[in-house]
Order: structure tokens, then sequence, then C-alpha cells
């Protein structure tokens, strides 16, 4: 299958330059790029590399070596995330392993999240598919998911004011309550683009939705401090009213 051509080769050059770096036996395409929503320039690149075993010292050393090398040779690469999932550890939602994201290595779990997209949508680049080594994700569980995300790491960030003058909180963040929404009214994972005419039912001031869809053009939207300010209050403020309506709802 091809993939957005912008993103294309880049991935398919990583996948096999890791492939032995880090004994991968699978490499499978998430996000946005699997689910055809991917914006050149915006999104990142979300990928899940299946390996034999959990990385070793010298493997994660050279996995450090070839995400630093390919962002000085290619920018694109930035944005290139990757999951580094040990195969004796892809049945258990709550261990983690190694990913790369954000220019640094560091652990976490593929969340029940994650493993749905990919056993919805996912490509398989080699290797068997994700649905031959990642349990099923129900319904149930894809509610979970989505209500622990919610309680969990948005419920904690909305505690920290500083947090919503940045951009890129404010969108993540009224696109995952969109998102989450979608999942729990409706039992479907949507994409961001999906997800943008749900953000007015949920309370969020037409200006801010503006600027998120000028955003996902790849434009930038210029504010003033006290713009920032006024706008986090307000994203707080729905935020908070979002999680706990769609918590509330939990049987």
């Amino acid at each position: 299958m091809t993939l957005h051509p912008e993103a294309d080769g880049l991935v398919r050059s990583f996948a096999e330059q890791v492939r032995p770096v880090a004994d991968l036996t699978a490499f499978w395409v998430a996000g946005s790029l699997a689910s055809g929503d991917y914006r050149p320039g915006v999104s990142d690149l979300d990928l899940v590399a299946l390996a034999a075993a959990p990385l070793d010292d010298g493997q994660r050393g050279a996995v450090t070596a070839l995400h630093e090398g390919l962002v000085r040779t290619d920018p694109r690469a930035a944005k290139l995330h990757c999951d580094y999932l040990p195969a004796t550890e892809a049945a258990d939602v709550s261990a983690a392993h190694v990913r790369w994201a954000h220019g640094e290595l560091y652990r976490h779990p593929l969340s029940g999240i994650a493993r749905a997209e990919l056993l919805r949508f996912g490509i398989t680049l080699w290797g068997p598919v994700p649905g031959e080594v990642l349990p099923p994700v129900g319904d149930a569980d894809l509610a979970a998911a989505v209500r622990g995300e919610l309680t969990g790491y948005w419920a904690d960030a909305v505690r920290k004011p500083h947090l919503w003058l940045q951009d890129v909180y404010v969108d993540v963040g009224l696109f995952t309550l969109a998102r989450a929404q979608a999942t729990l009214h409706d039992g479907r994972l949507v994409t961001k683009t999906e997800a943008m005419p749900r953000l007015a039912a949920l309370g969020v001031d037409p200006d801010v939705v503006a600027e998120m869809a000028q955003r996902r053009q790849g434009a930038t939207v210029d504010l003033s401090t006290g713009q920032r300010l006024r706008r986090a209050r307000h994203v707080r403020r729905v935020m908070t009213a979002g999680i706990a309506d769609l918590t509330r709802e939990s049987p």
C-alpha cells in the first residue's frame, strides 16, 4: 500500500534502516498516516516497530543515533515517532517499552487507544499484521482506555494553567476531547478532520476553532499575551466540563 507521497519514501527508508538495528519482526504505520488524515509538515509520523525482544543498551544507543542522524539529513524526520514494542510484551497493555518521540528516547506503554487504531486501520509494511500479534481491543476495552486517558493525563494537564498558553496543548487537548466524545457516544474512532465539527457542540469558541483549522493547514496564528491568557482560561473550562461529562457516563 502506498502511503502519503510526502512521507512514503522517508518512512519506508527508516523502516529498512532500523530493521537490523533493533532486530525487528514487523513494522506498522499508525496514526494519521494510516487513517488518511496526514497533513505534511503538521502531522506526526506515528510508527510501531515490533522487536523480537526488549532493546538492550547497545540497541538503544544505535536507535538513538539513527533517529538523530535522520533529523540532520531530513527535517521531516523530526516528526517521526516510533514505539519499539517487544513481541514478548505485546499482550500487556500496561508494559512500558522504548519509544522515540520529540527528539528523545523514553519508556512508554502502547495504549489501548493506539492498539485499537492499529487493529482497525494500521498499515503493515512487512511482517505479521497487528491482529496476529496484539490481543483484541473490544468496545468496552476501548471505552475504558479513552476514559482513562481523560481522567489521567488530561485531568492532570488542566490543573496546570501554564500549559494551555501553548498551541500544542490547545490543539491536542481539544481534538482529544472531541475524538473521545465520538468514541464514547458513537463507538467510533475518528480522525482530527472528522472531530473538527464536534468542537462547537463541546462549547469551543468559534475563534479558537478557526485557529485550530488554520494550524491544521500549516499556518501560523499570531496571538498577543492577553489573547493567549483568555484562550487558556476558556479551553481549560471546556476541557474540565467535557472530561466531567464524558467520564460521568461510565457505567
